[in-house]
């Protein structure tokens, strides 16, 4: 009894605590206006930050909901205020005294272009940035380049197969190649696997090839099925590294190639450093070295994080800097007002920086050479999309705390100064309502934590609805950053509840790891953290708690609600209902489910079909909202459609919601209005059975 009674007293003061923490929130956000539904896009995405001669760059890229697309620009900080240089410009670099980007300017141009006709023009603008000036126009399209000078560099180039024919039949007439392949639009031809990719569209034939241009001499490099990536030039250029996809014809290998070319010989050397690995980041540590992560998780049969190297390229010595286990490469944290950023790999003499996920940020951390140590470089609840070494710090383009993403200075204390305000006024005068922290044990005694949004205008004693959110991934995180579809829930009423169970990013490799268990430990540390979040507060109505989630989060979605009732309502957003066909309908199939479950439906379709949802369907009560993209090849429209089919058949309320022309990406860059509609649609079907 006196364990109970001290268990009630502590458990009565912790939700004390949590109610006057709460209040305290209501009371900050009561004279601000509410986050609405079209707030992201007043958000202004900043990126591709670079800095010469101490002059600070960046690109500022905004929604115009009144032409449904998205414009970029270029800007410079100048005395502390962000000065728009030249609009309609993604990325640039410095060269011949000014800043080069690729633009087509002129309406000729763009029409004939539109008709077929290859060309890729760069533009400059010089010192005083007024008007930009044509630098190069080339009579081919060009992906990534890597200049030595203006004459003289690589590139990539988008080939085709399936046109290719169409031209050798055509005996090289382009325009009469071109009419066909307008005229063939009317069908789809696949030949290959993958087929499709989500964001890209068929790829049947199509590849990435490597081509050296010399003073309008060009030569192909890469076979004509091989598909090459990240060309990177040594600071000497005399090396060329990049990643290879080696040629197929029919079903694509699993993982990559490294490839380095001399450039003066152009003679090219693959590295068999590893059997079934998969080469990402590289950089050039010097003239001779390069530092990359290399992941080897198929090799050892499980998900792991990539493991850091460093390669000497002259004596072929391979030394492992960091295996990954911990501190992975990049920032996973999901965000639907931006994010992503040029992530690359650092160094001082001591070791290498790198951006990774922690837990629910991404801090910027540095690794030892010698001795593997890891030191954090950046203090405090910072989420860095991006980073450039600057004078005795860093820049960066981070979020912190609930404010959106600004330029920050990191000195060499790891403290952070914002060097902008370009979004701050706009947050300030929103009711941006702070997530306050829960932590549970999960069955293995780890201790997690997760987060609630108290309902804006929060009052004392009320009930109020809930929502719990279930991010993408697997391999991806929640962190503590604003996220719009959440603050847009808080405002509308409800209390947002959301975490990062086991196969999440940012707890190491051990944690990311839920091979074969999908369904598993996910789900119950999903369920433990509700169950623990109704205990901690006072507000939450247990009985109108609705469910929603994406990709993963969708998968989990239409699990949870073939396994308990629990939820009043569910929104599964582009989610997989079954492995069976998930594993041969996506771009990422075959190789995704082999990964996570070490097997395919021949070897054990039995596994698959007993894990997924679609087989528990005739279990489900709960109303279902049902959103796809008809472009979504990540997890195919067949994924919806069989979960909703199911349920319209067992007689249980559910809504089907397919908008045309979007793809996975819908929620994070469809265009506007879709976005708006999208979450019109999940909050609408929520009040319908939550309110």
């Amino acid at each position: 009894m006196v364990h109970s009674r001290f268990m009630f007293k502590k458990y009565s003061v912790l939700i004390l605590s949590f109610v006057l923490l709460v209040l305290s929130v209501a009371a900050q956000t009561a004279t601000q206006k509410p986050i609405e539904i079209d707030f992201f896009t007043k958000v202004k995405r900043i990126a591709n930050l670079k800095v010469n001669d101490d002059n600070i760059f960046f690109t500022i890229s905004k929604a115009d909901k009144e032409k449904n697309n998205y414009s970029t620009a270029l800007y410079q900080l100048i005395e502390d205020k962000p000065v728009r240089l030249a609009k309609d410009v993604s990325d640039y670099f410095f060269q011949d005294g000014g800043i080069i980007f690729q633009s087509v300017r002129e309406d000729t141009d763009r029409e004939n272009i539109k008709k077929g006709e290859e060309l890729t023009v760069f533009q400059k603008l010089s010192s005083g940035y007024g008007e930009a000036d044509e630098w190069l126009r080339l009579p081919f399209q060009t992906e990534q380049v890597e200049w030595i000078d203006k004459n003289v560099f690589f590139y990539t180039k988008q080939y085709d197969r399936n046109f290719d024919r169409l031209l050798k039949a055509n005996n090289g007439n382009r325009k009469e190649a071109l009419k066909q392949k307008e005229d063939n639009k009317i069908y789809r031809i696949f030949e290959e696997l993958p087929f499709w990719s989500n964001g890209r569209g068929d790829i049947s034939g199509r590849r990435s090839h490597l081509y050296f241009y010399n003073k309008g001499e060009r030569k192909l490099l890469s076979d004509t099925l091989e598909s090459v990536s990240s060309p990177e030039l040594s600071p000497d250029k005399k090396t060329l590294v990049y990643a290879t996809k080696a040629s197929y014809d029919g079903k694509a290998l699993e993982g990559n190639q490294l490839v380095t070319l001399n450039v003066e010989t152009l003679e090219k050397k693959v590295w068999p450093l590893f059997d079934k690995a998969s080469y990402g980041a590289y950089q050039f540590l010097n003239n001779d070295e390069i530092v990359l992560t290399i992941n080897r998780g198929q090799e050892h049969g499980k998900i792991e994080n990539a493991m850091f190297y460093r390669l000497h390229l002259r004596t072929g010595k391979l030394a492992e800097i960091y295996d990954g286990s911990v501190y992975g490469f990049g920032n996973a944290i999901s965000s639907d007002i931006g994010g992503g950023g040029k992530q690359k790999i650092t160094f001082d003499k001591e070791g290498i920086r790198y951006i990774t996920t922690n837990v629910d940020q991404a801090p910027l951390i540095h690794i030892a050479y010698k001795s593997g140590q890891v030191t954090f470089l950046t203090k405090g609840n910072i989420t860095l999309q991006e980073y450039i070494p600057y004078k005795d710090g860093f820049l960066a383009v981070a979020f912190v705390d609930q404010q959106g993403s600004e330029i920050y200075f990191i000195d060499k204390t790891g403290n952070a100064t914002p060097l902008t305000s370009i979004n701050k006024s706009l947050f300030d005068e929103h009711k941006v309502i702070k997530p306050v922290e829960i932590t549970f044990t999960n069955e293995e005694g780890r201790v997690l934590n997760g987060y609630v949004l108290p309902p804006a205008n929060y009052e004392k004693g009320k009930k109020y609805p809930a929502i719990l959110d279930i991010h993408g991934g697997p391999k991806s995180a929640y962190g503590t950053i604003f996220f719009h579809e959440m603050q847009y829930w808080a405002n509308q009423g409800y209390a947002v509840l959301f975490t990062n169970p086991d196969g999440s990013d940012g707890r190491g490799s051990q944690f990311a790891n839920i091979r074969g268990k999908f369904g598993g430990i996910d789900y119950r540390d999903i369920m433990t953290f509700v169950d623990t979040a109704l205990y901690k507060t006072a507000f939450i109505d247990e009985n109108r708690i609705g469910v929603a989630g994406g990709s993963y989060g969708g998968l989990m979605t239409n699990w949870i609600v073939g396994h308990t009732n629990r939820f009043k309502a569910a929104a599964s957003l582009r989610g997989i209902s079954s492995w069976l066909s998930f594993s041969n309908t996506s771009d990422i199939g075959h190789t995704f489910t082999y990964n996570y479950w070490g097997t395919d439906i021949w070897e054990n379709g039995q596994l698959l079909w007993d894990n997924s949802p679609l087989k528990y369907a005739n279990h489900v009560k709960t109303p279902t909202l049902f959103l796809h993209s008809d472009e979504d090849y990540r997890c195919w429209l067949a994924e919806g459609v069989q979960m909703y089919y199911a349920l319209q058949y067992f007689e249980v309320p559910s809504r089907m919601v397919v908008f045309k022309g979007e793809n996975h990406e819908l929620s994070r860059s469809g265009k506007p209005l879709n976005r708006i509609k999208r979450l019109a649609e999940i909050t609408g079907w929520f009040d319908k059975y939550l309110k």
